[in-house]
């Protein structure tokens, strides 16, 4: 993807806020970035809280979308930095729905897993405020769709137990995205039989 002046001047700012805040940058020309020993992704915002770490920022620029990628992942660093409720709450459980996909029994993972659909929820509105501000070549409407097939994953998640493939994700998924709507007015606490049945057909 060619990157525009004010694409170059994000990425920039993204970088000095890191620097600024003492977030390490893990920003890279890479295909996908590794979130733990099982998981690949690409790209992910830790504020190293429950670890005692110094906060990290990575993203895999390389990636076909890797500008969406980042400015996501630098919405959950603004959420941090704003130290909003649901960013706190989901700092001291949201890892059950990690030991959960590693295999624990988790009671009640719906509500966990709800817990991360809000947190997303609230930062896809982010990104798509931030593509508009810094005036990004990205897609808006484009954008809101693929944030709707990724934030309705992980109620399709609840089925399956398991993370997306990095080469085969809700949101990269051409038939998933073409589903759903251009702006954020779903219900987000269950998934639709239409798209639980188009999940499944696309091996989500």
């Amino acid at each position: 993807m060619k990157l525009s002046k004010n694409d170059k001047a994000f990425i920039q700012h993204v970088k000095d806020e890191c620097k600024r805040l003492g977030v390490k940058n893990h920003i890279k020309n890479v295909k996908y970035v590794k979130l733990s020993p099982s998981i690949r992704c690409s790209g992910y915002f830790d504020d190293g809280e429950n670890e005692g770490v110094r906060p990290v920022l990575a993203c895999s620029m390389n990636s076909p979308i890797g500008l969406q990628i980042l400015v996501h992942e630098y919405c959950h660093l603004t959420q941090w930095q704003d130290n909003i409720k649901i960013w706190k709450e989901y700092n001291k459980k949201g890892f059950k729905v990690d030991e959960w996909l590693e295999g624990t029994n988790i009671r009640n993972i719906k509500k966990y897993i709800q817990l991360a659909i809000d947190l997303e929820l609230d930062n896809e509105r982010r990104s798509v405020r931030m593509i508009k501000k810094w005036g990004l070549s990205i897609d808006t409407k484009k954008y809101t769709k693929a944030a709707n097939a990724y934030l309705q994953f992980y109620n399709w998640m609840l089925q399956t137990r398991k993370w997306s493939k990095p080469n085969n994700t809700p949101y990269t998924n051409k038939r998933i995205v073409s589903a759903m709507p251009d702006s954020f007015r779903m219900d987000y606490t269950k998934l639709p039989k239409r798209l639980e049945k188009l999940y499944k057909e696309e091996n989500i």
